[in-house]
């Protein structure tokens, strides 16, 4: 059975995550050329509130870290057409959706009664639907009808470019969870899923 806290608790820890993960994309890190980046860690406390306390507080904390990111990535539409609609249909599937997915940890994390494979699943799915948001972005928003080289693989591209930084940010979060999951003392999360 898990644990119950007070609503008010649970808004303050999920506050303090989504602070921590901010805090945490700010590290240096790889950074592509035309935008992704992996980080040291910074979707793990994220991951941590949803598996925590459930997708109806993991998701607004990822909503709230979406918006975040969004902001630390205004630099990168500037490779965009000056037009309203690749800049919104960046702004939705490069950030917010991509990184809202990662609420939906807690959703997936409980339908497995083994903790560990129950992490491991939440942490790659949310990771594929974060990578499918890229690669959707890739071929509607970044590829350029008028280079005949460029969408000729345009969905190889995509799918490659985005795997090259979203790949490893879902490994690190991965490691991350389950080494703070596996240290009893925090008590991050329940030892079983009911």
């Amino acid at each position: 059975m898990t644990q119950q806290f007070s609503k008010t608790r649970i808004l303050v820890e999920c506050a303090i995550l989504a602070a921590l993960a901010f805090v945490l994309s700010l590290i240096p890190t790889f950074s592509l050329p035309f935008g992704g980046s992996w980080s040291w860690f910074a979707t793990v406390p994220i991951l941590i509130a949803s598996m925590r306390h459930g997708w109806k507080w993991g998701v607004p904390t990822a909503l709230v870290f979406s918006f975040t990111q969004l902001l630390l990535g205004l630099g990168n539409f500037a490779w965009l057409p000056n037009s309203i609609f690749p800049i919104l249909g960046s702004a939705l599937l490069d950030y917010i959706v991509a990184y809202t997915i990662i609420g939906f940890a807690g959703l997936i994390f409980r339908k497995f009664r083994n903790r560990t494979i129950g992490i491991i699943s939440a942490v790659l799915l949310t990771g594929v639907g974060r990578l499918a948001c890229s690669f959707l972005s890739g071929i509607l928003i970044w590829g350029r009808p008028d280079d005949i080289t460029w969408t000729q693989n345009l969905p190889l591209y995509s799918l490659g470019y985005n795997a090259l930084w979203c790949g490893p940010d879902v490994a690190l979060a991965l490691v991350g969870v389950l080494v703070l999951a596996g240290i009893p003392a925090l008590k991050l999360l329940p030892k079983k899923n009911v």
